[in-house]
């Protein structure tokens, strides 16, 4: 994002449904659900919207990819809320919501559109486990990852957890005071799927899944939605909600000080951080990569209470992907912009202005926002 489009797009509308593990209804509905209210949280109507960027890809092994059923796409979207005006639509296919959102901005500022909607809906399948999968073979590059369980995300994670703690000393009884903190700002969140706090020995004592990760190092697979509409912020400020403008975009595959300077902030100059969590190492990783804190200090920025609600820099306060259930990051931008316009309730920081955002996998090109009140 060049320094030019500094404050040019704007989040102006919000919808989120509750997130659950169980349910009889159809993922469709939750998407319709979400967008509705992110329709009307903005004052419009699902006529006024021109544009939309979804992200319909099930990225469990064991999805069918059916339209309406564990994917949601944006023709779907499109018919189902008669949406009839919309002449711009892109479905990504990653999964992940900085796709969308980059697209958004995109194309609001290319003119191709005028509003935008932006959608990411789950399911938890029924039965089975989420990333089971089976083969009596790997090929290519998979040969030398595959058979060692490094063909998913928390082999990986694993990985990269184990050299840290091994580099820097850190241990796991650490990483649950990032694990208590996302869990207590869930607890805040009346849409998150966990509701209670999580005690130092149930944390230590859970599954090993790929050590040293367990259970409580994972997001939390779950049925739900979330949705946004972005315009430009000509339009925005005619709109029903005080917008959450975008003053800086960034992949993380750049130079971590790129944000900063095209958003003409810096690290000292964010109130909130909503730091992508899909495990909950990650939080240790961009805490460092966006120089909230130097390099093998993540652990301990986090034990001294920094990160809570009230901190130096309250991360994650919606509960995260960990906490309130997994959106692959919708969940951070909606809380960003909640946070921006001064709707987050019980969760709100107090006198923010702007809050950061971070999309991404550690091994995976994502993105970094900030939203500023303008």
């Amino acid at each position: 994002m060049a320094m030019a489009l500094r404050n040019k797009v704007a989040i102006v509308g919000v919808g989120h449904t509750p997130m659950v593990r169980k349910t009889d209804r159809s993922l469709g509905s939750f998407a319709a659900e979400a967008a509705l209210q992110a329709i009307r949280d903005a004052g419009l109507r699902p006529t006024d919207i021109d544009g939309y960027a979804g992200n319909p890809v099930a990225m469990n092994p064991s999805a069918r990819h059916w339209d309406g059923v564990d994917e949601v796409s944006g023709r779907y979207m499109r018919s189902t809320l008669g949406m009839t005006k919309v002449r711009w639509l892109v479905d990504m296919t990653r999964g992940l919501a900085s796709d969308s959102i980059i697209e958004a901005v995109h194309a609001l500022q290319s003119g191709n559109c005028k509003y935008v909607l932006v959608v990411r809906a789950m399911l938890l399948p029924s039965g089975g486990r989420y990333a089971r999968t089976e083969a009596p073979a790997a090929g290519g590059p998979g040969q030398f990852s595959g058979p060692y369980g490094l063909d998913n995300g928390i082999g990986r994670t694993a990985l990269w957890l184990n050299r840290y703690m091994h580099e820097y000393g850190a241990t796991k009884k650490d990483l649950y005071a990032v694990a208590q903190t996302l869990r207590e700002h869930a607890c805040l969140n009346p849409n998150a799927y966990w509701q209670t706090p999580l005690s130092e020995e149930e944390y230590l004592g859970a599954p090993q899944i790929f050590e040293p990760m367990t259970r409580f190092d994972c997001d939390i697979p779950v049925t739900g939605a979330a949705a946004v509409v972005l315009t430009t912020a000509d339009r925005a400020k005619d709109l029903a909600q005080k917008p959450a403008y975008i003053s800086g975009l960034a992949t993380d595959w750049e130079a971590p000080d790129t944000i900063y300077k095209v958003s003409g902030m810096g690290p000292k100059d964010i109130q909130a951080a909503q730091l992508y969590d899909g495990f909950l190492p990650f939080v240790w990783y961009w805490l460092e990569r966006l120089q909230f804190c130097q390099k093998g200090e993540a652990h301990r920025f986090a034990l001294d209470g920094n990160i809570k609600l009230g901190g130096k820099l309250p991360v994650t306060t919606f509960g995260g992907s960990v906490g309130e259930g997994r959106l692959n990051g919708l969940g951070h931008v909606c809380e960003g912009a909640l946070q921006v316009m001064q709707r987050a309730g019980k969760r709100q920081v107090k006198g923010l202005s702007t809050c950061l955002v971070s999309l991404g996998f550690i091994w995976s090109q994502g993105a970094v926002l900030i939203l500023n009140e303008g």
